[in-house]
């Protein structure tokens, strides 16, 4: 009786086993080739409500730019030298009942970028700016989502970490200092214009510190931010082809000067980049 029971089970497990269908994994990795050349669309749009005085103000701004890549060389353990170049960018800005617009395009900014296979940057190197860079930093150009490089099933996740200084520019007075934290999740597939691409969830925190001046003021600012997206990676490619990331941030201004105050903010930004 015992060795029957040890038959019924043990043909139970392998029927269970049979049923279950083994997790599909892809390598989540760069593979740059020399010679290459892809381009990143990118757009963020940004609501901001502050209160001041009594007063409540809404400012609502758009960034667009084009940045393309150029691969350089790929040494043998796959990392690539790459030359970015900003070809355009626009900024439109709304508040308070007035409107501002740049735009700028057959630009020589240029940047010298080399790329770990992960999409971490071990290196960056300025070869040529105009006047627009203040307003190229509002984009971050030169930055690709992190993959872990190894094989990854569906479920898994992977970590990041890292800290970023944000200069001030056109759109903000401020010079930030970030302290940012990631979580990313290969969660399945999914088709895209005919194509079967994998989808990658993640979400993030950042804690946001920073200081600058305006009209003879001096503002320092704190605060943090949520971040949740996905990204869409070609296996074929071997590259992430599109983002979208949906951030919210609450933040405290303190003004001090003639008038102190603290002014507190939010802001929501959608960011999505595409790749070409």
């Amino acid at each position: 009786m015992k060795r029957l029971m040890q038959f019924f089970t043990l043909a139970a497990l392998v029927f269970i086993s049979a049923g279950v269908p083994a997790q599909e994994s892809v390598l989540l990795k760069y593979g740059f080739k020399a010679g290459a050349t892809f381009q990143q669309e990118m757009e963020i749009q940004q609501n901001t409500v502050q209160s001041m005085m009594g007063q409540e103000i809404k400012v609502v701004g758009e960034v667009k730019g084009l940045v393309e890549y150029q691969v350089e060389a790929v040494s043998p353990d796959g990392n690539a030298t790459m030359l970015m170049t900003v070809k355009d960018i626009s900024v439109r800005q709304s508040a308070m009942g007035r409107d501002t617009t740049l735009s700028y395009s057959d630009m020589k900014d240029i940047v010298r970028i080399v790329f770990s296979p992960e999409g971490k940057v071990l290196s960056s190197e300025q070869v040529d700016s105009s006047d627009a860079a203040a307003v190229i930093n509002q984009i971050e150009p030169g930055r690709l989502l992190f993959l872990p490089g190894r094989e990854v099933k569906t479920g898994e996740s992977w970590d990041e970490g890292y800290n970023e200084t944000k200069s001030a520019g056109a759109g903000t007075p401020f010079a930030l200092e970030m302290a940012v934290e990631n979580k990313y999740t290969l969660t399945g597939k999914e088709n895209s214009d005919g194509k079967e691409l994998y989808r990658i969830s993640n979400s993030g925190t950042i804690g946001i510190t920073g200081k600058g001046s305006q009209m003879g003021l001096e503002m320092f600012i704190e605060g943090n931010a949520v971040v949740k997206g996905y990204s869409l990676f070609d296996a074929g490619r071997k590259m992430i082809v599109f983002t979208e990331n949906d951030t919210e941030m609450e933040l405290n201004v303190a003004v001090t000067g003639p008038q102190e105050m603290t002014i507190p903010m939010t802001q929501q930004i959608k960011t999505i980049v595409r790749v070409k």
